[in-house]
């Protein structure tokens, strides 16, 4: 009980909030001022969409005794201060602004309010220009990720092919995220749960015995090994694993391509294979 109430909760999770909140400190004074104003003023609408969200995220995900241990549980502490994100800032001086800019009926009044506005947004705000680089890679992906799904989708065109990919190296994660036309095989959950805790003859055959087409593919895919041909060709037409993307250090190009598989291309150190027509 003692670990809740800790004074450290509370300087973390103010520490937090001075991080999420770093240049824009003046902005989150503002909204918070907002907030008063809108509970002094008691307009229904306003607080049931501004005060009371902001009052029991408070109560809950603001409040360092409460909040900071559990993230401690759940390992959100390095990832905290996103929690802060979670305030509608923007949206509230937007209101405030429009209404501000708004409300008076003249317009040398308006123009006044809306220059008001202004000098606050560029007097507190921060320039984006120190700070802004092109990207050279628009994608926000490694060219290898482009390389791949690029020979795919002309293969894919070029032959009829039902674009499902058999891979098992983390870093071709992406590549579904990229390009969702591509099916992976294996799940996520194939690739970051299931293991072996060792790839001994005896533990091989009990896992191609049980059919569990899966986990043959990652037998080969996964750990490398040159297991039955046809029980993996089996496995690789039940699920439609129509390409497959090995590692060139798994040396696997030689079992592939005599199992009933042919090698596309080499891109970086991966390399592409599309099942022959007549394996599939």
């Amino acid at each position: 009980m003692d670990a809740f109430f800790q004074f450290s909760n509370i300087t973390f999770l103010y520490d937090s909030f001075r991080t999420a909140m770093e240049g824009v400190e003046w902005f989150a004074a503002a909204y918070f001022l907002c907030l008063v104003c809108f509970f002094v003023v008691g307009k229904s609408l306003l607080n049931d969409a501004f005060v009371y969200p902001f009052a029991f995220m408070a109560l809950t995900i603001f409040n360092p005794f409460l909040i900071v241990p559990v993230a401690e549980v759940i390992g959100l502490t390095s990832r905290i201060r996103r929690l802060f994100w979670l305030l509608p800032i923007n949206l509230v001086l937007a209101y405030v602004f429009v209404l501000f800019v708004s409300r008076p009926r003249k317009w040398p009044l308006r123009g006044l309010a809306a220059l008001i506005c202004a000098v606050f947004v560029i007097s507190c705000g921060s320039f984006v220009n120190p700070h802004l680089q092109m990207p050279e890679n628009i994608y926000k992906t490694t060219d290898t990720i482009l390389e791949i799904s690029a020979l795919i989708e002309e293969d894919a065109r070029r032959t009829g092919t039902d674009k499902a990919a058999l891979y098992s190296s983390q870093q071709l994660l992406e590549l579904r995220q990229y390009d969702p036309s591509i099916r992976s095989i294996l799940r996520r959950t194939d690739l970051l749960d299931w293991n072996l805790e060792n790839t001994d003859e005896e533990t091989v055959e009990r896992v191609i015995r049980s059919g569990h087409h899966l986990h043959r593919l990652a037998l080969v895919s996964r750990y490398g090994l040159h297991i039955d041909q046809e029980a993996f060709m089996k496995s690789a037409r039940q699920c439609n694993a129509n390409y497959l993307i090995s590692n060139t250090d798994m040396n696997l190009q030689e079992y592939l391509t005599s199992a009933g598989y042919e090698l596309l291309d080499i891109v970086d150190h991966f390399e592409v294979y599309r099942i022959r027509p007549e394996e599939g």
